[in-house]
């Protein structure tokens, strides 16, 4: 067994710190990656040698810099679903999602170009990154922030738009990253995305309500993302609740192990006794997979 001290050290600007920023925030000032190299120096000089960083969070900046409404319009989260399902939601307000009707555009070279500073910042730090691609917000309904919308967008990554999505901004990523591997512990797939699997969360905003996402196609997407991140020769990790989630599709599960056991996978399991119920942190043997690291920890 071994350790290495991390921190979430997630944003500056939760889901706009790389690139031109939602339209109605674009006066606000770039990121200051040499105040970033700064903070991370000192944190080193206390023992840090991990950092997880949030890149696309709950979606706030998807398409990056320019409006969702240039690619989705807007509706009710349950329009597809059944009218029986539909009947379990009593909310106090309906929910909305961006129901995508063109592909996303990749990530601009300003939004690259900040990532690239981001590796930069870490190396000259000593730090190594764990992006994370996406966290759970982002497939849970919409919410407004000020003048721009968070989350509800998860037809932007899931079934067909899966591989479009991953074309256009995993990838260019990657290619950042590949140029600097020394900087990069693993790449995240995504944070915590369990949460919009179980049923009747967010109960004080929309009621009882079924899964907000399908398993087998947010499985499928945990899937292919790891998949693409190995490919490139870097290490891939996913940052669960639980390490051993009933929800994950057999040939997810499977395709995780395989990677794994290559050294192109690491799981990763988040502790908040608080919201599991379990108090003590289990040991690694009893992960599924392995190796394991504890990304988060109340």
């Amino acid at each position: 067994m071994t350790f290495a001290l991390g921190i979430n050290f997630p944003w500056v600007t939760c889901g706009h710190d790389f690139g031109p920023r939602p339209p109605p925030w674009a006066g606000a000032p770039r990121t200051d990656w040499a105040e970033v190299e700064r903070e991370l120096r000192e944190l080193a000089a206390d023992g840090l040698r991990i950092a997880r960083w949030w890149i696309l969070a709950g979606g706030v900046n998807l398409p990056v810099g320019a409006q969702p409404e240039t690619v989705a319009r807007r509706a009710p989260f349950l329009e597809p679903w059944p009218a029986w399902k539909r009947r379990l939601v009593r909310p106090p307000r309906m929910p909305e999602r961006w129901v995508l009707e063109r592909p996303l555009p990749r990530v601009p070279d300003a939004f690259l170009e900040d990532l690239d500073a981001l590796l930069f910042a870490c190396a000259a730090a000593g730090v190594r990154l764990v992006p994370s691609l996406v966290s759970f917000e982002l497939m849970l309904p919409l919410e407004a922030q000020g003048e721009v919308t968070s989350r509800g967008r998860d037809s932007f990554v899931l079934g067909d738009a899966m591989h479009p999505f991953l074309d256009a901004t995993l990838e260019p990523m990657l290619d950042v990253a590949a140029g600097r591997p020394e900087a990069i512990a693993a790449f995240e797939v995504a944070n915590e995305p369990g949460w919009p699997l179980v049923p009747g969360w967010e109960r004080d905003r929309y009621g009882a309500h079924p899964p907000w996402v399908d398993p087998y196609a947010l499985s499928a997407f945990l899937e292919e993302g790891a998949r693409r991140i190995a490919r490139r020769g870097l290490t891939a990790t996913v940052g669960f609740l639980d390490p051993d989630p009933p929800w994950l599709a057999p040939s997810a599960r499977a395709t995780l192990s395989r990677l794994a056991d290559a050294g192109r996978y690491v799981h990763q399991r988040h502790h908040y006794p608080s919201v599991t119920g379990v108090s003590a942190l289990p040991p690694a043997d009893a992960s599924p997979i392995r190796p394991i690291w504890l990304g988060e920890l109340a």
